[in-house]
């Protein structure tokens, strides 16, 4: 069996695991790390949208299936639509878990040619904001129930509530605005028999107590770029399911020192004997240096090489 599936399944049943396990929120470089050409998906001839679509699905859970067997992620994305999560289940097929991901159920940071407009909403229509908020919440639920029927084991709840010095609102505005539907959120899924794992870049310093107090499972990305520190959410939440914080900018480029020294601060203070799964602070994004991803991976095993000696 996938240990590193076993370590999630250990996570969300409220244990901890003998070492953290891994796998990341997104992979793009499998063209340089496995030779694997998504241009050669996207660029050939398709009779139909749909065909396309499903042929990119059926290309992305082939390269999570390969990351499963070659580097033992525990969990893969299974994607934003039933359709996509029944693709990339059976692809699988039980040898990792399958996170659905959600970005609908509350609301998160604006783009930037909407943010102005939201934040006058904030003051002149509070009315029909909650309106909004309700509405994205019930949709959400009725994705969870899809989501489950097509073959998810738990969900990433993809909500950026962060700019990289202060959160999107004020803490008085997330209370009133975000919490009470993102409680709901979690609720939902949990009184569905999952779990949840809310992906947030930035800094959420002020509304960090809120999204805890939502009942959510664990948090992503714990964003060293947003001033988010895992020794000092790990002290305040001892017992939340944390991942990430590998900082991505010492991935950028090959800075072997950079790279190892972060590792080991995340696998220290998250870490092991930690409620804790390893992954960078954001994804494994596309232009990132394949040996930045394997020096981060080799780095982890040696922390857990030397802690179990």
């Amino acid at each position: 069996m996938n240990p590193n599936k076993a370590g999630m399944e250990i996570l969300f049943e409220g244990g901890v695991p003998e070492s953290p396990p891994t796998w990341e929120l997104g992979f793009q470089i499998e063209k340089h790390f496995f030779g694997m050409d998504p241009d050669a998906v996207r660029n050939a001839d398709y009779p139909t949208e749909e065909a396309k679509q499903l042929a990119w699905w059926e290309y992305r859970a082939r390269v999570f299936e390969t990351l499963v067997d070659e580097l033992s992620w525990g969990a893969v994305r299974g994607g934003r639509s039933a359709e996509e999560i029944e693709v990339t289940a059976k692809q699988i097929d039980g040898k990792a878990l399958i996170a659905a991901y959600d970005d609908v159920g509350v609301f998160w940071m604006p783009t930037g040619g909407d943010i102005v407009d939201f934040a006058v909403r904030l003051f002149e229509q509070p009315e029909d904001l909650h309106r909004e908020a309700r509405e994205k919440c019930d949709r959400a639920k009725r994705f969870f129930k899809e989501s489950l029927d097509a073959g998810a084991d738990f969900f990433m709840l993809t909500y950026d509530f962060g700019f990289n010095d202060a959160p999107f609102v004020s803490p008085d505005q997330f209370a009133e605005f975000v919490a009470p539907y993102l409680k709901e959120v979690v609720a939902e899924i949990h009184d569905l028999g999952s779990h949840a794992i809310i992906h947030s870049d930035g800094c959420l310093h002020g509304i960090l107590d809120q999204v805890h107090a939502s009942g959510v499972d664990g948090y992503h990305s714990i964003d060293p770029q947003g001033q988010m520190d895992i020794r000092e959410v790990r002290e305040q939440f001892p017992d939340w399911i944390l991942m990430g914080n590998v900082a991505c900018n010492s991935l950028q480029d090959v800075d072997e020192e950079g790279i190892r020294r972060s590792v080991q601060y995340c696998m220290e203070h998250g870490g092991i004997g930690g409620r804790y799964i390893f992954s960078a602070s954001n994804v494994i994004y596309e232009g990132m240096p394949v040996e930045s991803y394997r020096i981060m991976l080799d780095e982890y095993k040696n922390c857990i090489d030397r802690k179990s000696q």
